[in-house]
């Protein structure tokens, strides 16, 4: 792998020492970053080097979603203006429609998603984890895959996520790691829950888990007899610091200080909260409590899309509405949610997240010199709050070129795009009755 030098562009590295370089260089060889600084003060280029003219460039950490799952890409656009209730019930339905093979290209036009868009690492969660995983290893991308566990077929789904654990490992320097993903307190019996939490300590594997989410879940944990789905897991022994729970929209105070206490992660989805429960996590509340925060998208069956810096920009609007506080959720902050501090939840930190020497090279470019981003001032506010996803130049992963110029270099992306639009054309029954639009209009 021969070296790639970034020369000349305005360089962020989201570290806790720089604010950028302009002009800067980042430089990569073996996959492994070796320097990032400013032009005036780089090595020359490497024998053999690829160089990048990035003057019209900002480069920047690949963006890190801190929970998806790829595997539902096919119910885009299926599930809008629902009731929560509605809407859960229906996307399990449309989930008796996809095949094994309907999964992995699913899951592979995901990861051709996340890629286009500047994603380079994610953590995933879906049922036939066995599955997707081969379309995001044949992606290129970095990822934490949990397989879902519910009472469903329960001994089945637990076989599936130790043979993804003794494959794959929680942790090491591979592109794949696997974890534990209960879906949550409402799908998983007390007893699965605690199993979950045996083979985590076995295996040293996270728990990635939806956390109070819905009111349906409240309901089920009040069943069980107690009031807070995060006392309910404290109760029954799973919270802890090896934790990474979705969501959390439904935390009282207490509850709040608990998981701080815990030492729990929240993997933070504002526009998927809004779409389905209409609600805003307490996200100030949390982190002001000393809780690690990271932004996912969620998946684009409640998103429509993965695009992380929409999400950034949800996130920061939702957040001033929220604490009426136009200061509250300041650019720097929104964007470290999107790389370090994602990276952080992950326990993918020491790795990947900002441009650091040493680090693994997961480095995107993000175009600066259209008329609807011009001026950048700031180029924090310009990327949180101008920059979309399809502004994403060039991507790699692990030193990996996976997008060149905005376009993906894997060739079979039209066959993914192919196979999406058929498994709709075979299933236009999938409309919930409120989905039926008046043609007149």
């Amino acid at each position: 792998m021969s070296s790639v030098y970034l020369k000349g562009g305005l360089v962020i590295p989201i570290d806790e020492y720089h604010d950028w370089f302009n002009p800067g260089v980042v430089v990569f060889e073996q996959g492994k970053i070796t320097f990032v600084g400013p032009s005036d003060t780089s090595p020359p280029p490497p024998a053999g080097a690829t160089i990048h003219d990035c003057s019209q460039h900002i480069v920047m950490p690949g963006l890190v979603n801190a929970h998806t799952h790829t595997g539902m890409s096919y119910f885009r656009n299926l599930l809008e203006d629902l009731p929560s209730t509605d809407w859960f019930h229906f996307e399990q339905i449309a989930e008796r429609y996809l095949t094994r093979e309907d999964i992995y290209w699913a899951a592979l036009l995901g990861a051709c998603e996340l890629l286009r868009q500047g994603v380079t690492t994610t953590a995933d969660r879906f049922s036939h984890m066995d599955v997707i995983v081969e379309a995001l290893e044949h992606a290129g991308l970095r990822a934490i895959v949990a397989p879902s566990l519910v009472d469903r077929e329960a001994e089945a789904r637990q076989q599936q996520a130790l043979s993804l654990l003794e494959r794959y490992g929680s942790h090491g320097d591979g592109l794949i790691h696997a974890g534990l993903g209960p879906v949550g307190p409402d799908s998983c019996s007390t007893e699965l829950l605690r199993w979950t939490r045996a083979q985590a300590d076995r295996y040293g594997a996270l728990i990635f888990i939806h956390l109070a989410q819905s009111r349906q879940e409240l309901a089920e944990v009040a069943r069980r007899g107690y009031q807070g789905a995060a006392r309910y897991l404290d109760a029954i022994g799973l919270l802890g610091p090896d934790v990474v729970a979705a969501h959390c929209l439904y935390l009282d105070d207490e509850e709040v200080t608990l998981l701080a206490r815990r030492g729990v992660r929240v993997a933070h989805c504002p526009a998927s909260n809004a779409k389905i429960e209409g609600r805003i996590a307490p996200i100030l509340a949390l982190e002001q409590a000393g809780v690690r925060v990271g932004l996912g998208t969620d998946c684009a069956a409640c998103n429509n899309g993965m695009d992380m810096f929409t999400e950034m920009k949800t996130a920061g609007l939702l957040h001033k509405v929220a604490a009426e506080d136009p200061t509250a959720m300041p650019v720097t902050h929104l964007l470290s949610l999107a790389t370090q501090k994602a990276a952080d939840c992950l326990d993918l930190g020491n790795i990947v997240g900002s441009l650091n020497v040493g680090k693994r090279a997961d480095v995107i470019t993000v175009r600066r010199n259209e008329p609807f981003l011009q001026p950048w001032p700031d180029p924090y506010a310009g990327l949180v709050y101008a920059t979309r996803g399809l502004d994403v130049l060039d991507v790699w992963v692990d030193g990996q070129q996976k997008v060149a110029d905005g376009k993906l270099l894997a060739d079979d992306v039209a066959e993914a795009v192919n196979r999406a639009a058929a498994w709709a054309a075979r299933n236009p029954h999938l409309k919930p009755p409120k989905f039926e639009r008046n043609p007149n209009l």
